[in-house]
């Protein structure tokens, strides 16, 4: 017997048969895996390739739409769809019902009282600015910069849509600027000089100059040439004491933007005539009587045009005297039970001393403009503004929302915080909702709804620019020593 090497163990064991399949099943595999397998495999590499090119291109697809979305408060037709979902919803904070009173029309329903005098190509209005004026803090809203800077500040989610409805608005103005270069509304608001005023005030607080706006630029030309013509040896504009105060303020913004040299002159013969039109009380009335009405609505306009000329650098003997004079005749109007403001009352007579909605806001933003921020009757009015909630289609509190929102906007600017989110809010949706497709507004309120789409459009474009209009107006008046000798042409820039 030989004994056996490992060698040879190890080879009988490799000889040792493995164990197969099922013949049957093994020649089925071998018919099908091939063509499968390689399907498969070509399946696994085409997917492979497509999302290898599709991702970047999903990727890239991404950012560029990232990049073409416009701005929420841009778009006006989500803009109308929001409002059309807002319209349902019940506002908590309401007017009281002490609220209805019934208002004294605004004393601008005179028609014109003269002619034109002088030929308006022939008037001097060239500015000795050969370049646009760059005046920090004092109009720096009025630059397309300022405006940016304010709306963004200010103007809350609503500020893209106000801001195109700002400028459909200053072009349906332009489109419906009379030859002579006026405006004028309907019924009682068809006095040329109170419309060519306001007309005027809304493309300035736009920042729009003859010789800085190219496409609006004409259209103030033409309404300055205008004002300036109407006014008479007194240094009246028109007769009419309400249309007068809107003039003068219209014509002192005109200055303080384009330093029109005759624009001075102008200015300062205006102001001189409302200072002698002021009563021994600090108050006014139609047709600057010294009868002892204190007016509200009139005295409103005198403030508003003393404090333009102030700003504007008016050499007026008096006036800043006369400012504060003005604060005593607002106050005298005041009601602090109430925290509003009487219309006109006249010494021995009840007419006139009801408390208005118009009246509050204008004796609020009087005392303001007049310095007086801080005092007890203008803390006192805001209290009870907080209570108003603008509607355009059933206004509340009030015969002429327009007129009275025009002031009370800018009261409630002035107060800012959480005053002023709430009324931005509202209003901004509000009036674009119903501003007109042609750019125009047309009034809704009892006593407005006759005064056609001028006065609607004015008024309601003008409050629409609060957020940056206020800038070269609304400034306190600081006391102060003025410097001893200074240019007729030097601005003095008075802060607090």
């Amino acid at each position: 017997m030989t004994q056996e090497s490992p060698n040879a163990t190890s080879a009988v064991a490799d000889e040792v048969p493995k164990r197969r399949l099922d013949p049957r099943l093994q020649m089925i595999l071998d018919h099908v895996w091939g063509p499968t397998g390689s399907v498969i495999l070509h399946v696994i590499i085409v997917i492979f390739l497509i999302n290898l090119v599709l991702i970047p291109q999903r990727i890239e697809k991404a950012e560029i739409e990232v990049l073409v979305i416009e701005p929420e408060e841009s778009k006006l037709e989500e803009f109308k769809k929001e409002l059309e979902q807002l319209k349902d919803i019940e506002v908590d904070i309401k007017p009281p019902e002490t609220a209805m009173t019934t208002e004294q029309p605004p004393d601008i329903e005179q028609p014109m009282a003269n002619q034109p005098q002088d030929e308006l190509s022939a008037l001097d209005i060239t500015s000795d600015v050969q370049s646009p004026l760059i005046m920090k803090g004092l109009l720096a809203g009025r630059s397309a910069a300022g405006r940016a800077s304010a709306l963004r500040r200010f103007g809350g989610r609503y500020a893209g849509a106000t801001e195109a409805a700002v400028i459909k608005a200053l072009e349906w103005l332009k489109n419906n600027q009379l030859q002579d270069g006026s405006w004028s509304g309907d019924g009682g608001a068809r006095n040329k000089a109170a419309m060519t005023g306001m007309g005027l005030l809304c493309f300035l607080a736009h920042g729009e100059t003859p010789s800085t706006s190219e496409r609006y630029g004409p259209t103030v030309d033409r309404a300055i040439k205008f004002l300036v013509s109407q006014q008479k040896d007194d240094g009246s504009f028109d007769g009419n004491s309400y249309a007068n105060g809107i003039a003068v303020y219209a014509i002192s913004e005109a200055y303080a933007l384009t330093r029109i040299p005759s624009l001075r002159t102008a200015m300062e013969k205006g102001i001189e005539r409302i200072i002698r039109g002021m009563q021994d009380t600090g108050a006014f009335t139609y047709g600057y009587e010294k009868n002892g009405r204190r007016d509200t609505s009139v005295a409103g306009w005198q403030a508003q045009a003393m404090k333009a000329a102030y700003i504007a650098g008016a050499d007026v003997p008096g006036l800043t005297e006369a400012m504060q004079r003005c604060v005593n005749g607002f106050k005298m109007n005041y009601i602090p039970e109430q925290g509003r403001f009487r219309y006109a009352p006249q010494p021995g007579k009840a007419e006139g001393s009801n408390p208005t909605l118009a009246c509050t806001g204008i004796g609020t933003l009087s005392l303001q403009l007049l310095g007086q921020a801080s005092s007890p009757e203008v803390e006192g009015a805001l209290k009870y503004l907080d209570t108003i909630t603008p509607n355009y289609q059933n206004p509340e509190g009030t015969s002429r929302p327009l007129y009275s929102w025009y002031y009370i906007t800018q009261a409630i600017f002035h107060k800012g915080k959480g005053s002023w989110e709430r009324w931005n809010n509202a209003f901004a949706r509000e009036m674009v909702a119903a501003q007109n497709e042609d750019g125009s507004w047309t009034p809704t309120g009892k006593s407005e709804s006759e005064y056609g789409k001028v006065y609607g459009t004015v008024f309601s474009a003008v409050s629409l620019m609060v957020y940056y209009r206020f800038l070269p107006t609304y400034q306190p008046i600081a006391v102060e020593e003025k410097p001893t000798e200074k240019s007729k042409d030097d601005v003095v820039v008075e802060v607090v």
